[in-house]
């Protein structure tokens, strides 16, 4: 039975062809701005490593409120290099704007991947199609027609090679028919082939198993993958054998008292009464927390060398 269905399932997410990316050059590179102070730091010392932060789903006006509250503070503390955070439940849980896209940017997350729901908010889609935000990213392996840059090639000042940024979503469990991550990540691979750049992918999936065996099926090609969706920190971050920092579900930024960033109230309804209510997460910000992971690259070989989970918790007094 399950096995039927799973074929089916696969059968007809292979509609979605594999997406032709467009390489981006290294004069198309986005420059990351670094703060002066932290600039200064990895011009006199070369010794200094390189540091990646990467953000569980922000979920609403909480989630913004916990980037604008204390991600300054974990970059200036952690000499952190490069945010990328998971965007799609910004605009009240569902989607993004360009208000919700201009309140995490300027708080310190510099490239923001997709999910799901990132067209769920017309303002949101429109700002896709614009092109106005090439650091703004929509899954890869979705649909061609739906809008959004694919991936961004980004270049952090100090390191020698570009890193090329992709989000993708999973098949399994998932009701998006989309074209296979594994698949798509080679074909990206492909069209960088002739380039020495570095790759970090966020996969937004449901199964914990499709995570994992993506992550051992890109390791030693990228830098980080890192998976997001469930809402959920695991407690398996590692390096893998081949050098791939990794961690199958990076949590979410939102309301601490809450149902994985949403209202409990309504989650109850939803889930345990089923009575026909929407779910969204709490207007007032109250009590938050930021999940994530903090990657350290060595200088020299631009390879990782510890990942550790990030878990602030900031309360009201």
């Amino acid at each position: 039975m399950s096995d039927t269905k799973n074929h089916t399932q696969h059968s007809e997410q292979a509609i979605v062809p594999v997406p032709v990316f467009t390489t981006q050059t290294a004069e198309e590179a986005i420059v990351i701005t670094q703060t002066p102070s932290r600039a200064t730091t990895l011009e006199q010392d070369a010794s200094e490593p390189f540091r990646i932060v990467l953000l569980g789903d922000i979920v609403g006006r909480p989630g913004r409120a916990a980037l604008k509250k204390d991600l300054q503070k974990l970059r200036d503390s952690k000499g952190v290099d490069l945010v990328i955070a998971q965007s799609e439940n910004l605009a009240h849980g569902f989607g993004i704007t360009p208000e919700t896209i201009t309140d995490i940017m300027s708080s310190g997350v510099d490239v923001a991947t997709g999910g799901n729901h990132t067209w769920k908010n017309s303002a949101g889609v429109q700002l896709l199609a614009s092109g106005a935000e090439p650091t703004v990213l929509r899954p890869a392996n979705a649909a061609a027609t739906l809008a959004g840059p694919t991936h961004v090639r980004v270049r952090v000042p100090g390191m020698k090679h570009d890193i090329v940024i992709s989000c993708l979503l999973g098949q399994v469990f998932m009701k998006d028919i989309v074209a296979s991550p594994f698949e798509t990540a080679t074909a990206l691979f492909e069209t960088y082939k002739e380039e020495s750049v570095h790759y970090i992918f966020d996969l937004h999936a449901e199964a914990t198993g499709e995570k994992r065996i993506f992550g051992h099926f890109v390791d030693g090609k990228a830098l980080v993958v890192v998976g997001t969706h469930t809402h959920v920190q695991t407690a398996d971050e590692e390096i893998l054998e081949k050098g791939t920092a990794y961690i199958t579900d990076l949590g979410f930024t939102g309301a601490l008292d809450s149902s994985l960033g949403m209202r409990r109230d309504l989650v109850m309804k939803k889930v345990a009464l089923k009575e026909d209510v929407s779910l969204e997460p709490a207007t007032e910000a109250g009590d938050t927390v930021i999940h994530g992971v903090l990657v350290t690259l060595d200088r020299t070989t631009e390879q990782p060398t510890q990942i550790e989970r990030i878990a602030i918790i900031s309360r009201e007094k």
